[in-house]
């Protein structure tokens, strides 16, 4: 089935024989060489810059992107980090109002804070027929004290439509303070300074919530730091441990740590010197370099140790064995590779970033591999090795497995062709899901503070949408306005809680001038009143902020919801986006935003996604069948990798888990990590069946010989994976999960449907 005559060696096996004898003979120039671009590495490292915005993770081409970033430039920042009060009792009691006063003052006069709108100071309307008046909610924003003072201030702010679910729950139990940070300042700071403020203030019985983006990222940057505390020792202790039980020799241990350490150095360092940051997914790039890169190591050490029982002179058992290893350890190392840099399809910026520095960092480990370890071994005395008279345990076992598969190799080939009917059953079940809330999991404190304001006011999530008439005082057209106000009636009939525009102004003026009659909270009939309206709201002191820009040419209307769900939003950006065609024609009306752009993530994920399996998947086997010279030892070594993915998806859907920015990239990991099993089991069959008459030998004492290094790289795998089981997000405990599921499916594969594959027709086999 496989091709398994001598060929003449290829170009670049000459070239690497060259590279290899090379570094045996000048083991030091190699060490002198890994030393001086470590101590480059180590320089740059301190500059490294940390990113945790999410905001900044998006694809600036993508048009939903390049909206939202449109509108920031017009009517400015939309992003408010929002402090909640609550209180069990009521907050219409004067130590809370005391509280409260107190907070604003201290926020608003913290130099990160450009602006605020609290309970106290949050500008109202006030008026009759002859004056109108904008002030703060409380006057001169002091809490009020007394007990009518209070209650004239309830009543206030519970019949003002703008305030009412927004600085003021309908419950009555909880206030809110929104906050606007100086754009010259890192949103990691200004979060800080918040926190630190309201700490300071925390009061028995009253607790506090803070909600937003520049939170979010505060507490990102705090999980990520306590992740890489949790997950560096354990895969430093899983790496020691896994090498200990494979060789029992110091030296085995520190070879392929060193390989691993200084292949995780020389990426930081590069990351560093090319000003790329840290992010929410390539802060594991050290965990995954250590846990993938271990594998050459062990899988080389194995061999030398063969190699050394076989001959007495080290120089050639190190040679011997780079022979033998070179092919696998390229050929491993570049569908991983190619398994990572396929996330170059991705949407997001972190996914593209994360995927190509955990590729140079494999080839990295690869080219170590290949020159350093056989110059340390040329300096350091070879193990002491007891003669092999047998197997080992797990080579015994190993070699029944294989001759079980091979006996029972239509079984074995019917049932995986079962199985994956069933796992890609359930394919269709599987859901994309984009927002924070999936990635950080629920039990996240940035998603705990987000659900606690969707609970008590209109919600922490935004719908905008840009009204641009084109021409000036374009806004004080009342059929406009009125326009604008059956699009907010819409957005409440879809999930939207509350809405802010243009409009809120225009009527609660109009009201406000004809002695708070209710009948006149409408829009005027004439332009010339709405501008009289508007003109004397602005020389009261008032601000519109982004409901209109200053010549009224352009404006936003706001809404808060709380849909949790990426399908929810992508349901309201449909009808909301019909609703604009429909209602607008003629006018530059749209969607911006963040609720826009996850529904352009949806789309763009579930695209990029296919395009990345497929692109491993393609580049894997071609790299398999040119680099072996084998059309069909490519095909062999691909088909256990394809039920692995569909064993990936099948658990994933029937399980309910969604695919988030860490799970949508597992398929095309899995294609590029698990094909290194099929890959090292078919060059050993392919060495031993020139040496013995069958396939079924050959088969045995492949599982029997490098069989022993698949399952300590598997077992690496999977535990150095399952360390991320332990993680502060959600989507990384799932990641961690299914990829080492995955790798021992995959290792499971490599010893029991490729031996079914290349046993041929043999229905019975003898013991070798």
């Amino acid at each position: 089935m496989l091709m398994t005559r001598i060929k003449s060696p290829s170009a670049f096996s000459k070239a690497a024989d060259v590279a290899i004898g090379w570094a045996t003979k000048h083991p030091k120039t190699v060490l002198l060489a890994a030393a001086g671009i470590t101590a480059v590495a180590l320089a740059f490292i301190p500059a490294l810059r940390v990113d945790v915005d999410f905001a900044n993770y998006l694809n600036r081409g993508d048009p939903a992107v390049i909206a939202a970033d449109q509108a920031k430039a017009r009517f400015g920042s939309q992003i408010r980090t929002i402090v909640a009060i609550e209180d069990p009792q009521g907050v219409f009691r004067a130590e809370t109002l005391a509280l409260v006063e107190a907070l604003e003052t201290a926020l608003e006069d913290l130099p990160e804070v450009k602006d605020m709108v609290g309970p106290l100071s949050a500008q109202v309307i006030r008026g009759s027929e002859t004056s109108i008046q904008i002030r703060s909610a409380a006057p001169k924003g002091v809490a009020p004290q007394t007990a009518e003072e209070i209650e004239a201030y309830r009543d206030l702010v519970l019949s003002d439509s703008t305030l009412l679910n927004y600085v003021v729950s309908p419950t009555q139990k909880a206030l809110a303070i929104y906050l606007e940070q100086d754009p010259s300042i890192d949103m990691v700071t200004f979060a800080a300074a918040v926190e630190a403020v309201v700490g300071a203030h925390k009061t028995e019985g009253i607790t506090f919530s803070i909600a937003g983006l520049p939170y979010a990222n505060l507490t990102l940057q705090r999980s990520m730091k306590r992740d890489l505390q949790v997950f560096l020792p354990l895969v430093i202790l899983i790496i020691v441990g896994v090498l200990f039980v494979s060789f029992r020799w110091t030296w085995g241990i520190l070879i392929p740590f060193a390989v691993v350490s200084l292949s995780v150095l020389w990426v930081l360092g590069l990351m560093a010197m090319t000003d790329i940051p840290i992010t929410v997914l390539s802060f594991i790039l050290p965990v995954l370099l250590m846990a993938i890169g271990i594998a050459d190591g062990i899988h080389v050490l194995s061999r030398y140790r063969e190699e050394l029982r076989r001959r007495r002179d080290k120089t050639d058992a190190i040679l011997e064995t780079m022979k033998a290893m070179k092919r696998p350890v390229v050929l491993t190392s570049l569908t991983t590779a190619v398994g990572f840099l396929s996330l170059l399809y991705a949407y997001m910026v972190p996914q593209r970033t994360f995927g190509l520095f955990t590729a140079i960092g494999i080839l990295i480990a690869m080219i170590l591999s290949l020159l350093l370890i056989p110059a340390i071994l040329q300096v350091v005395k070879p193990p002491t090795l007891k003669a092999a008279t047998s197997h080992g345990r797990m080579a015994t076992v190993l070699g029944a497995i294989v001759r079980w598969a091979i006996r029972a190799r239509a079984g074995v080939l019917i049932g995986a062709l079962v199985l994956s009917g069933v796992f890609a059953a359930g394919i269709p079940l599987l859901q994309i899901e984009t927002s924070q809330r999936a990635y950080l999991g629920d039990r996240h404190p940035a998603v705990l503070s987000m659900d606690r304001l969707d609970e008590l006011f209109s919600g922490s999530n935004q719908v905008m949408i840009e009204v641009d008439s084109g021409v000036r005082d374009g806004l004080k057209n009342p059929d406009l306005l009125n326009e604008m106000v059956a699009l907010e009636n819409f957005l409440t009939t879809h999930g939207v809680n509350k809405t802010m525009s243009l409009t809120l102004v225009v009527r609660e003026m109009n009201q406000r001038f004809h002695a708070d009659d209710p009948d006149f909270y409408v829009i005027p009939d004439d332009q010339s009143t709405i501008a009289q309206l508007l003109l004397l709201f602005s020389m009261q002191g008032g601000s519109l902020g982004s409901l209109s820009l200053s010549d009224f040419s352009a404006g936003e209307v706001m809404g808060f919801h709380a849909l949790k769900t990426g399908k929810e939003q992508i349901a309201l950006v449909d009808d909301v986006s019909d609703y604009l065609d429909t209602h607008f024609e003629g006018l530059d009306v749209q969607m911006v935003g963040p609720t826009r752009i996850q529904a352009s993530m949806f789309t763009s994920i579930a695209r990029s996604q296919l395009t990345s399996l497929l692109t491993s998947i393609l580049a894997a086997g071609i790299i398999v069948i040119v680099l072996m010279r084998s059309f069909s030892a490519g095909i062999v070594s691909m088909i256990p990798l394809l039920f692995t993915v569909l064993f990936n998806f099948g658990v994933m859907a029937f399980a309910g888990k969604s695919l988030d920015i860490a799970t949508l990239m597992i398929s095309s990991i899995t294609i590029g990590i698990g094909i290194d099993y099929g890959i090292h089991f078919i060059e050993r069959y392919r060495e031993e069946r020139v040496e013995v008459q069958t396939r079924a030998q050959a088969l045995v004492r492949a599982a029997q010989t490098t069989g022993t290094g698949i399952v300590y790289n598997a077992i690496a795998l999977a535990l150095g994976f399952g360390v991320m089981m332990l993680s502060a997000f959600q989507g990384l405990q799932n990641f961690g999960f299914l990829i080492a599921m995955t790798m021992i499916v995959s290792a499971c594969g490599a010893f029991v449907v490729i031996p079914s594959l290349l046993a041929g027709k043999q229905k019975k086999t003898s013991s070798p």
